[in-house]
């Protein structure tokens, strides 16, 4: 049975990867990218469609794009390397890791392969090279190393086994969109510290800048 890891909605995935909605909607309709869960009732009837984990990951692949990070040919090469080596999203991509560096797409799966290099037709690849910066990777799960700018990772994880695979306060499944809400609401910085304490002053303010950030979509 195929281990889901994370269901997201058109919004929750629009703000995540932050791609507009009417991209998402475009790249559907196109084929490009689409939904590939299907909640369904106890007559057999889809109540729900969304978007897995791996679906995520190639949206935010193809917003790179947009960003010109990556070019057409690389992004091909990527993906035709991450569905061999993976499977179709429609398998859940459990227990694989992809990150983004620079123009460099990577994969990392507890096989014979470990990490390759997905826009270099999956050339395996000695992370030594890079220093820390794999291990550093290493302790985020796919999302977070792909979603959550590098200015966030101390403060910020996504997990798509923790809260539906929202964005959470490290190490804790405090929703970070619950800060703001209660600011807007009249609460202050300090009235959070206290009630959510040990979560420091640093870490709650990190998260509302944050959230700030998931809603800018370009």
């Amino acid at each position: 049975m195929t281990k889901w890891r994370g269901f997201y909605s058109t919004s929750q995935v629009a703000r995540l990867a932050r791609v507009p909605v009417s991209t998402l909607y475009n790249w559907k309709k196109r084929g490009i990218v689409t939904p590939s869960i299907e909640l369904v009732d106890v007559d057999g009837q889809v109540v729900e469609v969304g978007y897995s984990y791996a679906d995520l990951t190639i949206i935010r692949i193809m917003r790179a794009l947009r960003e010109d990070r990556l070019d057409l040919t690389s992004v091909g090469v990527a993906l035709r390397h991450m569905y061999e080596r993976l499977g179709p999203p429609s398998e859940g991509w459990s227990d694989a890791n992809v990150y983004i560096v620079g123009n460099k797409i990577f994969a990392e799966k507890p096989d014979g392969w470990q990490t390759t290099s997905a826009t270099s037709f999956g050339q395996r690849v000695d992370t030594r090279v890079f220093g820390d910066m794999f291990p550093v990777l290493r302790t985020q799960e796919e999302e977070g190393s792909i979603l959550v700018p590098r200015d966030y990772a101390a403060y910020v994880e996504i997990d798509p086994d923790i809260m539906g695979g929202q964005p959470v306060v490290r190490n804790t499944r405090v929703p970070t969109s619950l800060f703001p809400s209660l600011l807007a609401k009249g609460k202050s910085i300090d009235d959070l510290i206290r009630l959510y304490y040990p979560i420091s002053r640093e870490t709650i303010e990190k998260t509302v800048e944050f959230e700030k950030y998931l809603d800018s979509v370009a």
